[in-house]
């Protein structure tokens, strides 16, 4: 089977890296040697030091994130099966506090494998997100071509697919 595998850049780590870095040395360094009465260093630590600990995560992480091939999408942050090429009827692109993803607006036949909360439903909405939302915020690819890619995909038969995803495979 053809398929296309996306992958989280490291590089991208990097920025929450080195910005964590800049609170948790300090903090680290007043926690272990400087007399901290109301504990704010230890505060600070713990917080700045979450973002440390998911760099350094998402540096390690080498897992496949996105599979696209002719049957459909796979994204690991959706947790669901396979998203078949049927039931998207369009893609687009947004952008939420610097995290970039795809919504996938699917036909009435697509059933998620997760219920939304009507919270989280009312957000979706007031973002201009949908049910299924791709995360790419992590993955360094030309978001554009992207889904110019999945729409030119939705419309394909599957031997079309397998030729495009042919020609696609490491461009983009």
């Amino acid at each position: 089977m053809k398929d296309i595998k996306l992958y989280k850049s490291p590089i991208k780590s990097l920025r929450l890296l080195f910005l964590s870095s800049i609170f948790v040395i300090p903090s680290l360094y007043f926690v272990l040697f400087e007399k901290d009465p109301k504990n704010t260093f230890i505060y600070a630590l713990c917080f700045f030091g979450i973002g440390f600990l998911i760099s350094i995560f998402n540096i390690l992480d080498r897992r496949v994130q996105i599979i696209i091939n002719e049957i459909g999408i796979w994204d690991r942050s959706t947790k669901e099966e396979i998203i078949k090429w049927e039931y998207i009827e369009q893609a687009y692109s947004i952008e939420i506090y610097k995290q970039i993803f795809i919504p996938l607006i699917t036909n009435e036949n697509f059933i998620p494998k997760k219920k939304l909360y009507k919270w989280a439903s009312f957000l979706n909405g007031i973002s201009g997100a949908q049910k299924i939302n791709l995360n790419f915020s992590y993955i360094k690819i030309d978001i554009d071509k992207v889904v110019d890619f999945l729409n030119m995909m939705k419309t394909k038969n599957i031997e079309e697919r397998r030729k495009i995803i042919e020609l696609h495979k490491g461009k983009l």
